[in-house]
């Protein structure tokens, strides 16, 4: 969908308001009218939520709207295409992990772990086996489930994956490099004019070879002129069965100062990945280190490349495009390669443990 924020009106925008009010963000001041109430319930739901709090209404927020309307048992929930989400989903997977069925991370996505825990305790449960969340299998999730908290299995499977051994080479290792928005979906514009797509597909391609020329098998999750949606990408991503995955995207603020480098991974308050939370603070230390830019720390989040992709990922901007300088640098081919390399670094470090010797001239 396009993106739409301050000044829009129409019918989606009081299908919006209605929704933000059903989910206890009302704002009433506000009639048919994108205004500045509606912009602060939008970004009071999306820090909620994991997203970017920027006010904006895209794919990711709006998706997220639809699916925080569900509550387990209000539909029949199994695999389709695209994948059902919401909070009904994360509910299920919830009560199943609790029960000691591994539904993988608790998402809110209806995917093939969720079907297969499924299966596993309609089996265990004497009812028929056919991996879909009705009336019957819910109603026995509900009266079974355990009134103690355990850690999710995802996240104790994580921490022992933590302490195996790390490989002895990067050779052969399956990664994919996401660079950020696209054609279709510019992104942000510098200071002298440049594109945030632009910035991002170079340093991509920059990563893509370093890695490459180490040995790894690297799969771009787009390429110069195509434009995959973030749930696309995710479903590239497992396809090719990918180790890690790196996300490069660029930052943009109102102010003038907001500068530095952040990182984001997996998490909510229910759970998170520890693996995808390593690399990004790989990612971010590693380009501090080289292009002294400020440490603007790493953060849980659930966009769509971070929530939906099975391997450990991590989402890294390493600028403020909006900034004067650090815009203008962004935009420089040594600086980019700086960037790249401090990229590169953190993933043969996540996957050997050890980093490359990557030139950053």
């Amino acid at each position: 969908m396009e993106p739409f924020g301050l000044g829009h009106v129409g019918p989606e925008v009081e299908d919006l308001q209605r929704r933000l009010g059903d989910l206890g963000h009302a704002c009433p001041d506000d009639i048919e009218v994108f205004a500045q109430g509606t912009r602060a319930a939008v970004r009071a739901f999306q820090q909620t939520r994991g997203l970017t709090a920027d006010g904006m209404v895209g794919d990711d927020t709006w998706r997220a709207l639809i699916g925080a309307s569900y509550h387990l048992g209000d539909r029949m929930l199994y695999v389709t295409r695209p994948l059902l989400h919401g909070d009904d989903v994360q509910d299920l997977q919830r009560r199943l992990t609790r029960l000691g069925f591994d539904a993988g991370y608790e998402d809110g996505l209806y995917g093939p772990q969720t079907f297969d825990a499924v299966r596993e305790f309609q089996l265990n449960v004497g009812l028929d086996v056919d991996g879909i969340a009705g009336p019957a299998t819910v109603d026995l999730l509900r009266r079974l489930q355990r009134r103690h908290q355990v850690a999710s299995v995802v996240a104790v499977r994580e921490r022992e994956a933590l302490r195996r051994p790390p490989r002895l080479s990067v050779a052969g290792a399956r990664v994919m490099v996401d660079p950020g928005h696209s054609v279709a979906d510019p992104g942000l514009t510098g200071p002298d004019g440049i594109r945030e797509h632009e910035v991002t597909w170079r340093i991509a391609a920059l990563v893509e070879g370093q890695l490459s020329a180490l040995g790894a098998h690297v799969v771009l999750s787009r390429g110069p002129s195509t434009s995959p949606t973030p749930t696309e990408r995710a479903a590239h991503a497992n396809a090719e069965d990918v180790e890690a995955i790196l996300s490069v995207h660029l930052d943009g603020h109102a102010s003038p100062l907001a500068c530095g480098v952040a990182g984001f991974h997996f998490g909510t308050v229910l759970d998170t990945s520890d693996r995808g939370r390593t690399l990004a603070q790989l990612a971010v230390d590693r380009i501090v280190e080289l292009t002294g830019t400020a440490d603007c720390r790493v953060h849980p989040a659930t966009t769509a490349i971070l929530l939906e992709s099975r391997a450990p990922a991590a989402l890294i901007s390493p600028g403020y495009l909006s900034h004067p300088q650090e815009g203008r640098a962004l935009a420089d081919p040594v600086y980019q390669r700086l960037v790249a390399t401090g990229l590169t670094d953190a993933m043969v470090t996540f996957l050997v443990g050890s980093p490359a010797p990557v030139p950053v001239g």
